[in-house]
């Protein structure tokens, strides 16, 4: 895994191997007219890391231990994806995904300065999720969207409700359920 730093301030880190993939049996799918969000319960620890084929992540000198729920936003024709929201418990971040040219551009979010990553990341499906598409290569998709808007608004709504699902999910995998009041992990 190779990291590449063009500018002392920059939007991310970007990494030429590509996400870990979703664990199927986590995932809700939410179609949304020519997109689809998959929502996922997702667990990073270094036994889970340690599982996954040989060469698929550099987990060397770090040690994992995170867990939230993850937002995955796939074009629905072909299901290749192009953003995933990862509202972590210690380092949630967001990713940017260009199969075509090999990147993964990796951003962190600034829970303080943002507040609840679930929340922001509803935010930005919500109100910036074409710009979004554009700039992970997704111009088509990104297009498209932008002339369904009523379907993806309707599906966000699922999204949010099964994001506060999935973490209550992803804290219990872990074994460090936090209730939270009026979610359930059904």
């Amino acid at each position: 895994m190779t990291a590449t730093n063009e500018h002392l301030y920059q939007r991310g880190i970007s990494f030429d191997i590509m996400p870990i993939a979703p664990v199927p049996e986590h995932c809700v799918a939410v179609e949304a007219g020519p997109a689809t969000f998959v929502v996922e319960s997702r667990l990073l620890t270094d036994a889970v890391l340690r599982a996954l084929p040989p060469g698929s992540v550099d987990a060397s000198g770090t040690v994992y231990d995170d867990y939230g729920a993850t937002v995955h936003v796939c074009d629905g024709a072909d299901d290749v994806e192009y953003l995933r929201f990862d509202c972590f418990e210690s380092e949630p971040h967001y990713h940017y995904i260009n199969s075509a040219r090999g990147e993964n551009l990796i951003c962190r979010i600034d829970e303080v300065a943002e507040g609840d990553p679930i929340e922001w990341t509803v935010g930005r499906l919500r109100d910036r999720l074409p710009e979004m598409l554009d700039l992970a290569g997704g111009h088509q998709l990104a297009g498209a969207v932008r002339a369904a808007q009523d379907d993806i608004s309707s599906a966000i709504d699922r999204v949010a409700e099964l994001l506060r699902r999935a973490q209550v999910k992803a804290a219990a995998l872990r074994g460090s359920a936090k209730p939270t009041p009026g979610v359930s992990a059904d």
